[in-house]
């Protein structure tokens, strides 16, 4: 069953459609008008609207081209509508995902991001969401210090970008340095490359 999609229905043609959103964003498709243009009048467009707006307020409404790939005949429309749903049960990987669905895609990462690390206070950028994948790519790589580093550097982007108070950048970066060796962090505090870097670490790392 899917999760990150439910059902509404169309004002505007009286259809059920299906609906994925999140702050600022609301991703339709209409899968009747999808199924009927394809048999009808061989279109093989995906009935796709995007909804912009904030506090149920509609900014914007953008029709979305995707097109059903006659490469494969084998495959019917309806196996396209399940395969665009399916991309949003795996959040809206980069890879697969239709470029034209790019701004809802990134929108999407940075939603999951903030809701799986508790980072709701923090408003994640592009630039952010890329160093908190590089902090990870350190880890795989086996350089826990160059990602206490760039998460360090995240830190310090919260304090004097964000807003943020200390206390609350560290309450809310505790998830990504939980993923990092204590070893590693309390090295770090001992040679750290901002002097100011210490005020973010966690607190055992300045323990004595």
């Amino acid at each position: 069953m899917a999760t990150t999609w439910n059902r509404q229905l169309s004002m505007d043609t009286g259809n059920t459609v299906l609906v994925s959103g999140m702050e600022g964003f609301e991703l339709r498709i209409d899968v009747l008008t999808t199924v009927e243009a394809f048999l009808c009048n061989n279109d093989s467009h995906i009935q796709v609207e995007l909804h912009r707006g904030r506090n149920r307020t509609v900014g914007s409404v953008e029709r979305i081209c995707i097109l059903h790939d006659h490469r494969h005949p084998g495959c019917a429309i309806a196996d396209a509508i399940v395969s665009l749903v399916l991309l949003g049960e795996s959040n809206w990987p980069e890879g697969p995902t239709p470029h034209t669905l790019r701004e809802f895609s990134e929108a999407a990462q940075i939603d999951r991001l903030q809701r799986r690390l508790k980072l709701g206070l923090i408003e994640l950028t592009l630039e952010d969401l890329e160093e908190i994948a590089d902090v990870r790519k350190a880890l795989e790589l086996g350089i826990p210090i160059a990602a206490i580093d760039m998460l360090c550097c995240f830190a310090r982007r919260c304090y004097t970008c964000k807003g943020l108070e200390i206390d609350a950048v560290k309450r809310y970066t505790t998830p990504l340095f939980d993923e990092i060796p204590e070893e590693a962090i309390r090295a770090y505090a001992r040679r750290p490359s901002t002097p100011s870097d210490v005020l973010f670490l966690p607190d055992f790392a300045t323990e004595s």
